[in-house]
């Protein structure tokens, strides 16, 4: 992965189920969800768990193998792999509903205080084309 990425989200988690956040990253190619402990999770409380200027890394930095053998939950979304994505806005939170080409389904969740749905409204339609939709 080229490029940086940026750290848009510390309040993603992978469903309503999934109590624990975790940083939820935007690169060139790919969204990568990253479990964050029960301790950083309590401290986000309702948000926004990122500041302004939003924090950036190399995005080589951010490995697949190595982010998807950290823990089961997290996630390496390559934007080639998508089929259709939708991004939603909600009460408490918004979100991502994804679904892979192969046929793999993905839900990431975020605290609506926190960027990432400003910033992924802007992104994914340069990503994924007519591959993104809103609700």
């Amino acid at each position: 992965m080229g490029g940086s990425s940026q750290l848009i989200s510390r309040s993603c988690t992978t469903g309503w189920a999934d109590w624990i956040h975790g940083e939820l990253w935007l690169s060139p190619t790919a969204l990568v969800r990253r479990r964050l402990s029960f301790n950083a999770s309590r401290a986000n409380g309702y948000g926004p768990s990122v500041s302004d200027p939003l924090p950036v890394v190399p995005a080589a930095d951010l490995d697949r193998g190595r982010v998807l053998a950290e823990h089961r939950t997290n996630k390496v979304i390559a934007f080639g792999d998508v089929g259709s994505a939708t991004l939603f806005r909600g009460r408490t939170a918004h979100g991502l509903k994804v679904v892979m080409v192969g046929g793999e389904r993905h839900k990431l969740l975020w605290l609506v205080r926190d960027p990432a749905f400003a910033i992924l409204s802007g992104a994914l339609p340069a990503q994924l084309g007519s591959r993104v939709s809103f609700r």
